[in-house]
């Protein structure tokens, strides 16, 4: 594309539109696909500003992109990708006493980790791709995992972002008391006009409980899904009660269609006890393992999560992973996998002892299988292969991931189960159902 000389000599950084760099950016971790017009490596935030005008004068889209982990098609469009990867990696700072650090967009989760877990802390949301997912693109999609019931998602977990705004001006979006907000909404600038926008949009009792009524139930917990404004009308102006105004609880789940993040400002979590062990529920039916799930949530698991008989017999075929069936005993439909963390063994036992009680009352478990120390990475990493070695299925018809990462009330699990059986019975489908049950 000849405007891209253009944009080569002013970049520092690299621009490439060949076709082989366009197709690889083209996709991410879902099924869709789209051409993009190229994509850059910006080396500075000079550089952003200089996409970002650039963009402007040709009327074209910047995607902000990390890892391209993601599931749903975030980072997939035909504007001109824009990758953090390569330069926008750094860990700027790590404050032990006030428990945060500073981030670049482009960070390994599992890599930041390993820098502060010798401190006592961790970044706590986790995703199944933490070895290679960036801080940046968590962000971008309000990212969880299987730890969600005890550290929730990405949103709670982010203190400020420094960004570029859509004018190339830069802003830092932080928590606010009600006096610092009420400037914000005097000033002249883009940043200025986007509090003042808020303000009137929000400072308006009946359009909050329309909100209120129309978002998501609050009690989905892992909601990602579009702009979380329901988030702010219960901050302070608003709600007089409520926490100081952050605009970062907007941004994170926003995927890159708001602002260009530069640096993050993150929470840093005490790391967890140590004294756990997962228990392993095997059920005769997807509906037990539904219903159980219901039973063991009061029990304030640190996780719970589904792997069903589809992947339980392709794991048998995979060599890595049939050696990780160790701690299955017979041949259930599904397994729900129970992570249990406390403050010491005993409460560890106790604990156990109490789901397996509650569950044995219910009919629930054909069997019950604790695993403890080293032995528990192993059915980790037979419920994180999933979605890999679904490609293993025999014959021309190949799993397709079409609906992901789908956000039920636990309590509505059985039913949602029947309904959505009767639609792929219809089409003569199937699919797998596993991963985070716990928090819908």
């Amino acid at each position: 594309m000849d405007l891209f000389k253009e944009l080569k000599d002013r970049l520092k950084g690299e621009v490439l539109d060949d076709l082989s760099s366009k197709i690889q950016y083209a996709t991410d971790a879902s099924v869709y696909k789209e051409m993009p017009l190229g994509v850059a490596f910006p080396k500075d935030e000079e550089d952003i500003v200089t996409l970002i005008r650039f963009a402007n004068q040709y009327h074209i889209s910047l995607i902000p992109r990390a890892a391209g982990t993601s599931l749903a098609g975030q980072v997939v469009g035909s504007g001109l990708v824009v990758d953090t990867t390569r330069y926008f990696n750094k860990t700027i700072e790590i404050n032990e006493n006030e428990q945060y650090a500073i981030i670049q967009p482009g960070v390994v989760r599992d890599e930041l980790n390993s820098q502060v877990a010798p401190l006592g802390y961790f970044f706590a949301p986790e995703t199944a791709t933490s070895n290679r997912c960036r801080i940046g693109g968590m962000c971008g999609n309000n990212s969880c995992g299987a730890n969600s019931l005890l550290y929730g998602s990405t949103r709670q977990h982010i203190l400020s972002m420094k960004v570029i705004l859509s004018d190339g001006s830069k802003a830092q979006f932080r928590a606010l008391s009600i006096e610092e907000f009420h400037k914000k909404c005097n000033e002249e600038s883009l940043e200025g006009k986007i509090y003042q926008s808020v303000y009137q949009l929000l400072d308006h009792p009946e359009i909050q409980d329309q909100i209120r009524k129309e978002f998501p139930d609050k009690e989905i917990k892992r909601r990602s899904m579009g702009y979380a404004i329901d988030e702010l009308t219960e901050m302070q102006p608003f709600n007089q009660n409520g926490a100081p105004f952050n605009f970062c609880s907007l941004l994170v789940g926003s995927e890159g269609t708001l602002a260009f993040i530069t640096e993050i400002k993150i929470k840093l979590t005490p790391l967890p006890p140590s004294y756990k062990a997962l228990l392993s529920v095997e059920t005769a039916s997807m509906e037990a393992a539904l219903e159980g799930n219901i039973i063991i949530l009061p029990f304030k698991p640190a996780s719970i999560e589904l792997i069903d008989k589809l992947i339980l017999d392709l794991s048998k075929e995979n060599i890595t992973q049939n050696k990780n069936r160790f701690f299955i005993q017979g041949d259930p439909a599904a397994i729900l996998v129970v992570e249990i963390i406390e403050e010491s063994e005993e409460e560890v036992n106790r604990k156990i002892e109490q789901i397996k009680e509650a569950l044995n009352q219910a009919g629930i478990a054909t069997h019950n299988t604790i695993v403890r120390g080293r032995d528990m990475s192993k059915v980790w990493a037979l419920r994180k292969a999933g979605l890999g070695i679904m490609s293993n299925v025999k014959g021309d018809a190949k799993p397709v991931t079409v609906v992901e990462d789908i956000a039920i009330q636990p309590i509505k699990y059985p039913q949602f189960y029947q309904e959505f059986k009767a639609l792929l019975n219809k089409y003569h489908l199937q699919c797998a159902y596993y991963a985070h049950i716990s928090t819908g």
